[in-house]
């Protein structure tokens, strides 16, 4: 059976997406804690720069991206579905949405308050460096607006939700829920947005929707050592991936892949695969050998190396 590794860690909001994606499929997977700031050098071992979280690894296959890697779970075990009926593909727009402004507006509503020395030592760094636009500095000034599109995202929900459905969709969770349960997650978590987060979950379709997602669990989690994690890829030969690729690309061309507004290091690697689909690199990795790098293709630029 091959082996699904998530490195991720407890706080982040889209690795507690993909955490409850693996629970909602009831899969067992492996648990590898990475750090919550750079430097990564396990986590950049296997993915050759990228260093968001979360990364899962099947094999030796390394997905980069929520969008890719619940593109790959949906693969690996197609059923249930993330994408069901009616929305089917609609579930993808809603959790590209979550994923975008909102995830900014929830984060600055959950850390307004949160004090300095709680976020440690560099963490604020980290992320004025690496995401393009984030500066915990000028929460406080933004704040009230971002808490205005929290409110207006709960307000939409609550909308939708109050008919009496379980789900955005009907009687299924998918993706878009996944997505919307993530970042009311982190405004839970962060107890410093309790005053906040308790006036958002006053809306009763909201709170009980919220409860169904949470219900659904993680899965089967084993603990598992980044060493082991980069043995289980080393010990596995990638897929055998030949295009298609997107005009003006060849199969073979030595690439750069860059997320939008990240700082992060771009990945190089030979040009498997590129489209609407994703994108696949192969890279040679010094401790874990040959590894497929997939990205989603929204929200990457492919750079001719």
């Amino acid at each position: 059976m091959p082996e699904i590794v998530l490195h991720h860690y407890e706080t982040s909001p889209f690795a507690e997406m993909v955490r409850v994606a693996l629970g909602l499929k009831g899969l067992r997977w492996r648990s590898v804690i990475i750090p919550n700031m750079m430097p990564k050098p396990d986590l950049v071992e296997l993915t050759g720069g990228y260093a968001r979280t979360p990364v899962l690894q099947i094999d030796a296959e390394i997905y980069c991206d929520t969008a890719a890697i619940l593109d790959a779970l949906e693969r690996h075990q197609p059923q249930p579905s993330f994408y069901p009926a009616p929305l089917g593909d609609l579930h993808r727009m809603v959790a590209g949405w979550t994923g975008a402004g909102q995830f900014g507006a929830h984060v600055g509503a959950a850390m307004r308050n949160i004090p300095a020395d709680v976020l440690g030592p560099g963490f604020a760094e980290d992320r004025k460096r690496r995401f393009v636009g984030f500066d915990f500095n000028k929460m406080p000034l933004v704040a009230p607006h971002l808490e205005t599109q929290v409110t207006v995202a709960a307000d939409w929900l609550e909308s939708v939700l109050k008919d009496g459905r379980a789900f955005i969709g009907g009687d299924t969770p998918g993706h878009g829920d996944l997505g919307l349960y993530m970042n009311l997650w982190f405004l839970v978590v962060m107890p410093f947005a309790k005053p906040f987060a308790d006036g958002i979950f006053a809306r009763p379709a909201l709170m009980a929707w919220f409860e169904r997602v949470r219900a659904i669990g993680h899965g089967e989690a084993v603990p598992t050592s980044a060493q082991d994690a980069i043995d289980i890829a080393k010990a596995c030969a990638p897929a055998d991936i030949s295009g298609p690729v997107e005009a003006g690309q060849s199969v073979g061309q030595v690439v750069r892949i860059q997320t939008e507004n990240s700082g992060d290091d771009p990945v190089e690697g030979t040009l498997l695969s590129c489209s609407s689909q994703g994108i696949v690199i192969r890279r040679d990795s010094a401790k874990a050998g040959p590894l497929n790098i997939h990205f989603p293709r929204v929200g990457q630029i492919v750079i001719a190396a």
